[in-house]
């Protein structure tokens, strides 16, 4: 065999483990590969990090209005990185996704554009933890309790329990490219008295605010008894129902 096959042999195999590594086989065996080759392509692929909150009570799931499109999601947003990915972002050439507006609440987001032959390097790189957000504090505070829906002190800490992750890799037709979603889910462990006042929470009334049940994320909204979608519900709201859960599909 050939020197220039062994070695394309040896570099398909360190990159097909590395992925396999990072999406721990919660990825469809096609997407896997499908991302592979996107990696040994010219071109640009659109990443997006984010955390969720599984928030249940009593049989609901609570989700908040979106700032940016007009639909209910889970509690949570994108991770950010730091100063210090500063040289590692110019070596892989990571450049801010613009194509959503970029304010001082999303600076720094982890909406990135990358060359897709640095993808497995920009995936080695999170899973290091360096120089990016790894705690799920801040989303819960500016969410619920900055606004004034929890209280600051009862909510000073939440502690939260790491559920799975999701990563889905499709072709987005609304950016026009390849992107790879990483959806993270936790689920807060709410003291007695924190549980207390979420269910307080579910007995008032707040226009950004929705408690809803598993049919209704899964149906985006669409809710059968009455015949119509009083209201539009993420996409990424059904990976809080399960792991299985499949982005994108009816």
């Amino acid at each position: 065999m050939p020197i220039g096959e062994i070695i394309s042999g040896v570099l398909m195999s360190l990159a097909t483990n590395k992925l396999e590594a990072f999406i721990d086989e919660k990825i469809p065996r096609g997407n896997k590969f499908k991302l592979w080759l996107a990696s040994l392509k010219k071109g640009e692929m659109r990443v997006s990090v984010a955390y969720l909150y599984k928030i249940y009570v009593d049989g609901q799931y609570l989700l908040i209005k979106g700032n940016r499109i007009d639909q209910y999601q889970p509690v949570g947003g994108a991770r950010k990185y730091y100063l210090g990915a500063g040289p590692t972002f110019r070596k892989l050439l990571v450049r801010p996704d613009d194509n959503i507006t970029i304010d001082n609440k999303s600076i720094d987001d982890l909406r990135i554009r990358i060359p897709t032959q640095n993808i497995i390097k920009f995936l080695d790189w999170y899973e290091t933890k360096h120089d990016r957000e790894v705690c799920q504090q801040r989303e819960f505070r500016e969410e619920l309790v900055i606004p004034g829906y929890l209280d600051k002190d009862l909510f000073a800490t939440v502690s939260t329990s790491y559920l799975y992750t999701v990563p889905t890799y499709h072709y987005s037709h609304h950016f026009r490219c390849w992107e790879l979603l990483y959806h993270e889910v936790y689920e807060p462990i709410f003291s007695t008295e924190q549980l207390a006042a979420l269910r307080a929470l579910k007995d008032s009334e707040h226009n950004e605010l929705k408690w809803v049940k598993e049919d209704l994320i899964m149906s985006l909204g669409h809710d059968r008894q009455l015949g119509k979608k009083p209201f539009q519900i993420g996409e990424h709201a059904r990976l809080l129902i399960n792991s299985n859960i499949k982005l994108f599909k009816n």
